[in-house]
């Protein structure tokens, strides 16, 4: 499975393995009985503590990533913001979208050659992804 956070694709596999293989502070138990809503909170404190998370701290975002994946059972990109005006994770914005694997490739070759940016993510998936899915 190929997962967008932000602006970065991740390879994750089967999520649910990855969520459960990869170092995270969170209990095999807790992962297993966590909701979407749980996941979506440690997106946003994670993402309002470091708003450049997928590109700072991949592995961290990679998990979150293989979190969501896991949990929605059909997310395969997330989009996470902190406003500048922001207080808490609260504030932090966060959408999900299933999006096709074309796409996701597409992305995916053009960060294999250095050249996915924010605003080519946002033009290929966020500009297309329907209100309703926002978390």
């Amino acid at each position: 499975m190929l997962f967008l956070f932000n602006d970065v694709v991740f390879s994750l596999g089967d999520p649910e393995r990855a969520a459960l293989t990869a170092v995270s502070p969170v209990p095999e138990h807790e992962l297993r009985a966590m909701t979407l809503g749980k996941a979506v909170r440690l997106v946003r404190e994670a993402i309002y503590e470091d708003p450049l998370l997928a590109r700072n701290a991949p592995e961290k975002a990679r998990f979150l990533a293989a979190l969501i994946g896991w949990k929605s059972d059909e997310a395969n990109a997330l989009l996470a913001v902190r406003p500048n005006t922001a207080r808490g994770p609260e504030d932090v914005q966060v959408r999900v979208a299933s999006v096709g694997l074309m796409v996701l490739t597409q992305l995916k070759g053009l960060q294999e050659m250095d050249m996915l940016s924010a605003r080519a993510a946002n033009d290929a998936v966020w500009l297309h992804a329907p209100p309703r899915l926002r978390a």
